[in-house]
């Protein structure tokens, strides 16, 4: 008996070690904040992101494999609109801010495109492929001080910045 209550301690302490080392060094994963919901874009279902983070990885991924979708007249002005939203999602502005932001995007983007982009539903599990593909590095401090709608939001301007015809 005596045994076993030994193994539960020694069990205990090393959990408990474990979580304030992983806590300590910022590998408990990075600061996702909560899909915030807008009209027209679906943001209940599982693992569901922010409509400007679905918007930015939609807009990703039809530069690289439609990019005939994103109006190429108009791509400095949305990169520029786009860099706004960034600096708004990183000041961690209101929602209503983000949001009007984002429309302004939308506006520029076209309807046939966003609505395309409300189809996909992509996952926090999405986003974090993308940003590992895409060679996102950990800032200081760790993963808990990424701001992956931040990132979204800066890769679509500088993947928009790459295809603008000068």
């Amino acid at each position: 008996m005596k045994h076993r209550g030994f193994l539960g301690k020694a069990f205990l302490t090393v959990a408990l070690g474990s979580a304030i080392t992983l806590t300590a060094t910022g590998c408990m994963g990075p600061a996702m904040g909560p899909a915030v919901p807008d009209t027209g874009w679906e943001t209940e279902y599982y693992d569901a992101l922010s409509p400007h983070t679905q918007l930015a990885l939609g807009v990703m991924k039809a530069l690289k494999e439609t990019p005939e979708l994103v109006p190429p007249g108009s791509r400095a002005e949305t990169a520029r609109r786009w860099r706004k939203l960034a600096d708004l999602i990183g000041a961690k502005a209101p929602p209503a801010e983000i949001n009007s932001a984002r429309r302004e995007v939308e506006n520029a983007l076209g309807r046939e495109l966003v609505a395309m982009i409300k189809t996909e539903k992509p996952t926090t599990g999405d986003l974090m492929g993308f940003m590992m593909s895409s060679g996102t590095r950990v800032p200081k401090g760790g993963m808990k001080n990424l701001n992956p709608d931040h990132v979204a939001a800066l890769k679509a301007v500088e993947a928009l910045n790459k295809t603008v015809i000068k």
